[in-house]
């Protein structure tokens, strides 16, 4: 599932930033104040590095997961030769990206007719499309190597480790503020590529020689042929073809390295020494904090669960930035969207856990334990989300204490709908046998578990919602005994669970 929703959300970026880009050009001829012939180049150039951008970073989560696979072991029993089993590999790593590669092929080309390009253009475009998307999967399958074998498999303890796999934690990140701004500054983008290419016309023969600027230059020559020197076209077509041979040969280590993955000692870097193991007794609510930052920080993709809210709280600040005041109901807009996203947190808290989950039943410890330290947990990500709103405000010279001090409040609302969602969960954990560890893959018992914490988030909002309309003057007691009282009624739930 988390593979089709990253292939999904990278293929709507692709398309969004096309649109964006090109769609001027096809109204006006024009579309922007620079030449057509500029403005194609710089559209053009900027298109390939931005598909080059997602497909990379959008991909590196679930390259992470086939290189540290081991999926040789279960193939290798099968009645498959070799290179059956070879093929087999390679064709899987290929389905990771193949809705991404296939749609930004078909969405440039077509983009690139309808603003009347010509049969060379087209041509020049496949192959800046396809080199492009070669190097992606090389550059990707060179950083999900080096994450797993330097970072995942290494020693945790060393600073170095620590540092690296916070690192590579923001490398998650890095995508979703990136395609916000893509997707949102994609004018902008075009024309800064455009201004580059322009702006330095007097030494052009060096910049047509860099990537994605050689394709850029070719595309828009062959789409309107205007007034270039031999020299500089000369070097466009020699640094294009440069490019495509340094694309075979990626392709060909590209498709040896992926069909060496998950043949036993390749993927894993050098063992350290095992050493005795050390038991430090502490208050079991705070042991279950430190269990879990620890194994959320040896995997990003849900490190970054931990984030998603702060990212989340910036990005919307950075849209509502324009707004001269932030009223009622646009503050509880913004808390509806904050809280949505962390109240996916807290059954992530017990998937990570994994197949360790099912001792946890036999620990000496209460469920009321376990539900108010993720509860905590969870509401800290919730209020660190505040503090960032906060100084995002300050930053953009915002005032934001109104939609500042609703959050706060929200945060009773927010923490009632989180002990919700773990007793429900824990419920069927410790009852009727569920595998804390495969909730993803069942996907309805997950979705069953967030309603009612949405819905206990939800009554809050609404309730502002009605008394703004009918009673202003109560819109503020009403939000907050409402979300007092949730919190009330839960905590004297999970104070009565054993």
């Amino acid at each position: 599932m988390n593979a089709l929703i990253s292939k999904l959300v990278t293929t709507v970026f692709i398309g969004i930033f096309a649109a964006v880009v090109f769609l001027p050009l096809t109204i006006s001829g024009v579309g922007t104040a620079l030449p057509r012939d500029v403005a194609v180049q710089g559209g053009v150039s900027a298109f390939l590095a931005v598909v080059l951008f997602l497909i990379v970073f959008m991909g590196l989560q679930m390259s992470t997961a086939f290189v540290s696979s081991k999926v040789v072991d279960v193939l290798s029993p099968l009645p498959l030769s070799k290179k059956d089993v070879s093929r087999t590999i390679f064709l899987s790593f290929i389905r990771i990206f193949d809705i991404p590669l296939i749609a930004a092929a078909i969405i440039f080309l077509s983009v690139y007719f309808i603003i009347g390009g010509s049969i060379i253009g087209g041509v020049v475009s496949v192959l800046g499309i396809g080199v492009t998307e070669i190097f992606a999967l090389a550059l990707t399958t060179i950083s999900a190597q080096f994450f797993y074998q330097r970072v995942a498999r290494a020693g945790g303890k060393s600073k170095l480790q620590t540092f690296l796999r916070f690192g590579f934690m923001l490398v998650w990140l890095l995508p979703t503020f990136a395609a916000y701004f893509i997707v949102n500054f994609a004018g902008q983008i075009v024309q800064s590529f455009a201004y580059l290419a322009q702006g330095f016309s007097s030494i052009s023969r060096i910049l047509v020689l860099v990537y994605p600027f050689s394709y850029g230059f070719l595309v828009s020559y062959a789409t309107s042929p205007h007034g270039v020197d031999n020299i500089t076209l000369g070097l466009s077509i020699a640094a294009s073809v440069a490019y495509m041979v340094a694309g075979y040969y990626c392709l060909r280590w590209l498709t040896l390295t992926v069909r060496k993955i998950g043949v036993a000692g390749f993927a894993a870097g050098p063992r350290e020494i095992v050493k005795d193991t050390l038991i430090k007794p502490q208050i079991p609510w705070l042991g279950i904090i430190r269990k879990d930052l620890r194994v959320a920080s040896r995997a990003p993709s849900f490190a970054t669960l931990f984030l998603l809210p702060v990212i989340q709280t910036v990005v919307v600040a950075i849209t509502f930035s324009s707004f001269t005041q932030v009223g009622p109901s646009t503050a509880l807009g913004i808390l509806t969207g904050i809280s949505m996203i962390t109240l996916l947190l807290p059954p992530t808290l017990l998937a990570i856990e994994g197949l360790a989950s099912s001792y946890t039943r036999h620990l000496p410890m209460k469920k009321r334990t376990m539900i108010t330290a993720k509860t905590l947990l969870s509401t800290v990500t919730y209020v660190i989300s505040m503090i960032v709103l906060s100084i995002v405000a300050v930053v953009l010279g915002k005032n934001f204490s109104f939609v500042l001090t609703l959050g706060m409040i929200h945060a009773f609302s927010v923490s009632a709908a989180i002990m919700l969602e773990l007793t429900i969960l824990l419920r069927k954990f410790w009852k009727e046998g569920f595998a804390v560890g495969n909730i993803y893959s069942r996907i309805t018992t997950y979705i069953m578990i967030l309603i009612p914490g949405y819905i206990v988030a939800a009554i809050p909002i609404l309730g502002g919602f009605t008394a703004y309309f009918l009673a202003p003057p109560l819109f503020l007691p009403v939000f907050l005994a409402t979300a007092v009282s949730e919190f009330a009624i839960m905590t004297a739930v999970v104070v009565r669970q054993k």
